[in-house]
Parts: C-alpha cells; structure tokens; sequence
C-alpha cells in the first residue's frame, strides 16, 4: 500500500499541532504552577475527569484554579493542557 505525498503530510501536520505549551524554569518556581504541578497524585487519582481535577489544584475559588491550570498547564504535560481545553476555561 502506498501512501500519498498529501496523506503524510497531513498526518506529520496533526503530530506537529498537538505541542504542549513550554514551561520555562521560571514559570514552573512560581507558587501558581507549584499548586498544579504538587497535585500529580491527585490527578492520577481521579483520571483528569470534570471538575474534580480542578479541585485537586490549590486556590481560592475555582476561578483561581482555573487561572493557575491555563497558566501552568506545560508545567504538567499534554494530559493536562488536553484536559484545559476540554474544560473551555477562559485561558
């Protein structure tokens, strides 16, 4: 089976797009990111399902939560930024 020169690169372009968002040392020392970064086990724990992985994230109020997720979300990986999309937080 061959594949075409297209279907390549339309498979290479989707790979290239999925990019988690850099975390820069700098980014990853602050008390924000420190809050989402320390809640591992807590999202292995509930499978980033709904808002209960916006509660394993420490803040004030939710919208804090959600403020510090869009931030910091490179800091954890591509689960978790998949997760903040999937959520329409207001990044």
């Amino acid at each position: 089976m061959k594949l075409s020169l297209a279907s390549v690169f339309l498979w290479l372009t989707a790979a290239l797009s999925q990019q988690v968002p850099a975390c820069p040392r700098e980014l990853a020392e602050t008390d924000d990111c420190a809050d989402v970064i320390n809640a591992n086990a807590c999202y292995n724990q509930f499978r980033f399902r709904n808002n209960q992985t916006l509660s394993c994230i420490g803040g004030t109020d939710n919208d804090d939560r959600a403020r510090k997720a869009c931030k910091c979300c490179g800091c954890v990986g591509a689960q978790m930024c998949n997760w903040v999309t999937q959520q329409r937080f207001q990044c």
